[in-house]
């Protein structure tokens, strides 16, 4: 007998020493009038919802190699000074150079130094990985894992889904810093990819984590510094969509002020209501919501509980219906609204 209690007690200490962190499986829901809102998802997801005033239609420089932990001086000696600059809410600050659509490139600064880097730049080679190589190139030169081991004390390990594995695999670098690679689903070639120092990647917590001991967290923001950090993801949000945009021979599309007003104000009203829909509570859709703008043609795409800008435009890039809006050919304008980790992008072609 006491053996008997001696093994359960020994199970239950196990049960508490490990500790796995493991999201809700991704969904995804159709949208149509009367739906029930859904829970505040878990795990990323996005939806779309496309309409016109007449028919509302639903439907589902240098190589970055060099610049791991530069100093900021040596980062601006060698790409000049950034377009802009915006806070994230992993402690690093993001210097953004996209004053060319067709380059995309942003560099998280911390302490200093260069901490994580995102790079987006069509043919660019980064750490032996070119920008637009096959899926099926890359995975036999590198053998994507599902289980990706950060080689701490705290046995810090990541497990990839299917889905993760298909669009954004994770490579090491070294023993300190890794690289996920972002990519286009439909063309099945790589779009773009994220160097990261270790210490950043567990921060994030991109993939389903299982660990020992205690789980860093990064520190929390009041409502002044994620509002900082939101109006910077929106710029980014704009200019990842636009370099996506020129990259399919499109238009980009220009900042509406009245329609980002309205991306925001539902991005809010979804994470302070604990939500996830196009339809308001009260019922409200997106044309009720455009009321007071004049257009031909508008749509709408949300996502929620992706890590950060770019993690959220390329999940909609590897979604049908979210694609079809990021690349439609008559949109000519844009309202982009993020409150924390909800994100809403209004796109609309102004009546003439």
């Amino acid at each position: 007998m006491k053996r008997i209690i001696s093994l359960l007690m020994i199970t239950i200490v196990l049960y508490f020493i490990w500790t796995r962190i493991e999201p809700f499986p991704n969904t995804e829901q159709q949208v149509s009038i009367g739906i029930e809102p859904v829970e505040e998802p878990a795990e990323p997801v996005e939806e779309v919802f496309q309409e016109s005033t007449s028919e509302p239609v639903i439907e589902d420089s240098e190589s970055p190699e060099s610049v791991k932990g530069i100093s900021d001086e040596k980062l601006g000696s060698l790409y000049g000074q950034p377009v802009y600059t915006a806070p994230s809410e992993f402690g690093y600050e993001w210097w953004v150079y996209d004053q060319d659509p067709l380059s995309f490139e942003q560099f998280g600064v911390k302490s200093g130094e260069v901490v994580t880097a995102v790079i987006s730049t069509p043919d660019k080679e980064v750490e032996g990985v070119e920008i637009g190589a096959s899926y099926k190139e890359l995975a036999e030169t590198f053998n994507f894992k599902k289980t990706y081991a950060l080689g701490s004390e705290q046995g810090f390990r990541f497990e990839l889904t299917p889905e993760d594995m298909k669009e954004r695999p994770v490579i090491s670098l070294n023993d300190e810093w890794s690289m996920q690679l972002y990519f286009d689903t439909f063309t099945e070639t790589l779009s773009a990819v994220r160097m990261v120092r270790n210490d950043i990647l567990l921060l994030m917590q991109p993939y389903k984590v299982v660990y020992r001991g205690n789980l860093p967290k990064p520190v929390p923001l009041d409502r002044e510094g994620w509002q900082l950090v939101e109006s910077g993801m929106e710029k980014q949000i704009l200019g990842l969509t636009n370099h996506i945009r020129k990259m399919h021979d499109l238009g980009t599309l220009n900042l509406h002020t009245g329609a980002s007003s309205v991306a925001f104000s539902h991005s809010r009203d979804m994470d302070e209501n604990n939500y996830f829909s196009h339809y308001s509570q009260n019922g409200d859709g997106l044309k009720e919501r455009l009321s007071n703008i004049e257009y031909r043609q508008a749509g709408e795409n949300i996502a929620a509980q992706y890590v950060d800008a770019t993690a959220a435009v390329h999940g909609w890039l590897n979604s049908k219906g979210h694609r079809e809006a990021l690349l439609e050919p008559s949109y000519t304008h844009i309202g982009i609204g993020v409150h924390q980790r909800y994100y809403t992008q209004n796109f609309l072609t102004l009546a003439e």
